[in-house]
């Protein structure tokens, strides 16, 4: 019985409670990318425009051989999401717009994916992987990392507001917090020029194939 005891204390004692919060992100980012399945599904002429205009983006990369595409623009696609996690997490309204952010992010991934595939078949899974692979090696872990760490203070943020402070102890911020952002902006770093070297050349390997 006693023996019992202590393995339920070690149990309990392993628990860690950002697991579920982290399960609960991915399942929104999934739901979000079931959406953008779905949306892109049902739009018709409108996702053949949309597509199009993505296509003619994309395809201004090779013009005269070299890559066209701003560094701003790469730093926005890179950098948009982990800045607003980062910056949710001193927010107590981080408790709805992280999970929202982790829902449009699986959405517009998604989406273009779709919009490829339907309109080139399987070539067009390999466009959208030319087109997305680079980025989403780097952006999601680090979506979700720094999701898994920002809504757990959004959450004490919401409570000690709402709880009238009460029961609630303050909420630390510690230097793991800083340091966890920091390593995600150097990793982001390190994927702005990888985005900017490889997309390129997966990008036209695909546009070859289907040409």
């Amino acid at each position: 019985m006693r023996g019992r005891m202590v393995l339920r204390t070690i149990r309990l004692g392993d628990w860690d409670p950002a697991l579920p919060q982290a399960v609960v992100l991915a399942v929104i980012f999934l739901a979000g990318a079931l959406a953008g399945h779905l949306y892109a599904a049902g739009c018709g002429e409108e996702a053949w425009t949309a597509l199009g205009q993505y296509l003619d983006d994309y395809c201004r990369l090779y013009d005269g051989g070299g890559v066209e595409a701003s560094l701003p623009s790469c730093v926005v696609m890179y950098f948009g999401y982990a800045a607003a996690l980062f910056l949710l997490g001193f927010s107590a309204a981080g408790v709805a717009l992280i999970p929202a952010l982790s829902g449009v992010f699986g959405f517009f991934t998604m989406y273009t994916v779709s919009c490829f595939v339907r309109c080139y078949g399987r070539a067009g899974a390999a466009l959208a992987l030319g087109a997305l692979i680079v980025r989403l090696v780097f952006t999601l872990p680090c979506f979700m990392v720094l999701a898994g760490a920002a809504w757990p203070l959004s959450m004490e943020l919401f409570t000690l507001s709402f709880g009238g402070g009460k029961r609630s102890s303050p909420v630390l911020y510690g230097s793991r917090y800083f340091l966890l952002f920091v390593l995600c902006a150097v990793i982001l770093g390190v994927g702005v020029f990888c985005e900017r070297m490889l997309t390129p050349l997966l990008f036209r390997a695909a546009l070859g194939a289907i040409g």
